[in-house]
């Protein structure tokens, strides 16, 4: 004896169709709240330029590094730190916040 049969359940459960809701953008939110046009700023125009010059100051590290490293294999430990710090000190830490200062207020 089938007890779903008798309860009056089928085998085959019919399947609810979930509608799911779409959450407005970002984009869509502040085109209502400040119009169709947005205006990004100045930035938005040189992101790529930026970002090459990240790409390069990254470049340049690692062929800062492979020379000292390879400077300091030779017995030259003492210049090698040497060049570290004065590449940490004024192209890391000066030209990389100047950098990031000058992209901030092209914002």
């Amino acid at each position: 004896m089938n007890y779903r049969d008798i309860i009056g359940y089928s085998d085959k459960q019919p399947k609810k169709k979930i509608v799911k809701k779409r959450k407005p953008s970002v984009t869509e939110g502040l085109k209502k709240e400040f119009g169709d046009t947005i205006n990004e700023g100045p930035a938005y125009e040189f992101a790529k330029e930026y970002k090459n010059l990240e790409k390069l100051q990254e470049e340049y590290y690692k062929a800062m590094v492979a020379f000292a490293r390879k400077i300091g294999g030779k017995g030259f430990r003492k210049e090698a730190k040497h060049l570290e710090r004065y590449y940490n000190k004024f192209v890391r830490f000066g030209w990389k916040e100047y950098l990031d200062d000058l992209y901030r207020k092209l914002q």
